[in-house]
């Protein structure tokens, strides 16, 4: 290798290293300069919903913070489907889901006769759709919601069953109910 041939290859390297090095203070600025721009926390709205019109078996669907939220009015067939189907689901005891500490319990819920969750399904983020414990028997399941795209089933407390493309429950938003019959959405419910 000639003088002329190493001098070039030095140089390469020089030039390499010197532009991996401004790639890397490049990032860092972005990274740091993003994290400084930015506030911390982000400031959740709440929003109140009247549910006292909502007789058992009924749900309703509301926009709240960019995402559809469901709250449904659980009536007695379907707590009596849940507890018939409840070996078939995938984590019965929602230790993988997303909810209040608070309604960590086997509705999944401020009061066993309600259920309130994001409307949407856990794997795909596809909407869901209700279904009555009368029309999901002739199917050889209990009811719940159903996605839209790939009929991932959950129960009513919004826990998947077993063998689903989904392996979480419906994720449970902060709410607390208010004593006059309202859900107040982006409020932390109080703990036990």
């Amino acid at each position: 290798m000639t003088t002329e041939e190493s001098d070039i290859r030095v140089y390469y390297r020089v030039a390499l290293k010197l532009m991996a090095l401004l790639g890397i203070l490049a990032l860092a600025y972005a990274m740091i300069s993003g994290f400084l721009s930015e506030p911390r926390t982000s400031h959740v709205l709440t929003q109140s919903v009247d549910i006292t019109s909502l007789a058992p078996g009924e749900m309703l669907e509301v926009e709240w913070s960019g995402r559809p939220v469901l709250v449904l009015r659980r009536d007695e067939g379907m707590a009596m489907a849940d507890a018939t189907f409840a070996e078939r689901l995938y984590d019965p005891g929602s230790r993988f889901s997303r909810q209040p500490r608070a309604y960590r319990n086997a509705h999944r819920s401020a009061a066993p006769d309600l259920f309130v969750a994001f409307a949407t399904g856990t794997d795909l983020g596809c909407r869901l759709d209700l279904v009555p414990p009368e029309i999901a028997a002739e199917q050889g399941w209990g009811g719940g919601f159903v996605d839209r795209c790939r009929g991932g089933r959950y129960d009513f407390a919004g826990r998947v069953h077993d063998g689903q493309a989904a392996r979480r429950n419906l994720e449970v938003p902060d709410y607390r109910l208010h004593p006059d019959g309202r859900v107040i959405l982006g409020e932390t419910p109080a703990s036990d």
